[in-house]
């Protein structure tokens, strides 16, 4: 009996549609000694026929993870925080250097070249995605692919 009552649960699980995103190029730099920011980067490419957004980024080695974008503004650079970050279909998201990025704030420890990050992305569709990124040397450049 139980059995019935569980099965339309199920059906709407299997209908549920995959999150289709192709997650890559996922680095960040090493930290200097005392730093309690950082900043990631990847691209995120969208095959899928409908748009995706990320909302939130999480990892357990910061206190908090946000969506920054860098702008200048009267001649000067600076940082300012996007709530969302809308994916059209078949299209892709660089996050770089000088663009938008994921800052992450209150480290909770320092990370050199050759550790790994974990770091979780979660978008409005309510779907996460795993990932573990790459620390690159302080001085390292984008490795991103431009189209």
């Amino acid at each position: 009996m139980h059995f019935f009552r569980i099965l339309p649960a199920v059906a709407v699980l299997l209908a549920m549609p995959a999150l289709a995103l192709d997650v890559s190029d996922g680095w960040m730099r090493a930290m200097p000694p005392g730093q309690p920011t950082a900043a990631a980067y990847l691209s995120i490419d969208n095959p899928s026929n409908s748009p995706v957004t990320l909302v939130a980024a999480s990892s357990p080695l910061a206190g908090s993870v946000e969506i920054h974008e860098s702008v200048q503004q009267d001649g000067m650079w600076r940082m300012r925080r996007l709530t969302e970050l809308r994916i059209p279909a078949g299209d892709s998201a660089e996050l770089g250097p000088g663009g938008i990025h994921l800052m992450l704030f209150r480290m909770k420890r320092g990370l050199s070249e050759g550790d790994r990050l974990p770091l979780t992305l979660e978008f409005d569709n309510g779907k996460t995605l795993q990932l573990d990124i790459s620390v690159r040397a302080i001085g390292a450049a984008s490795g991103h692919k431009h189209h």
